[in-house]
């Protein structure tokens, strides 16, 4: 299965345990999840090394690589560009 590309400014619903590649370039990730769910980035598609993302005020930098949800109860991100 080919890893979805995920774009800047519009909103995506993330499937648990599902890995999608982000953007080439620095985003703000905004999560609406009521509950807050656990994101992972990792620079590798098979995810044998990764690290925890950590939401502040529902909003992670991130920069490039690939990203997950690991909790049932995903929710949906937006990703805006950033300078």
């Amino acid at each position: 299965m080919a890893t979805e590309l995920l774009s800047i400014g519009y909103v995506i619903p993330l499937t648990q345990n599902v890995v999608f590649a982000l953007p080439s370039r620095r985003v703000l990730m905004f999560s609406d999840a009521s509950v807050t769910p656990t994101f992972q980035q990792s620079s590798l598609q098979a995810f044998t090394t990764s690290t925890t993302i950590t939401l502040a005020n529902g909003q992670a930098e991130l920069a490039g690589g690939f990203i997950r949800v690991t909790t049932t109860t995903p929710g949906n991100i937006i990703l805006k560009a950033m300078s």
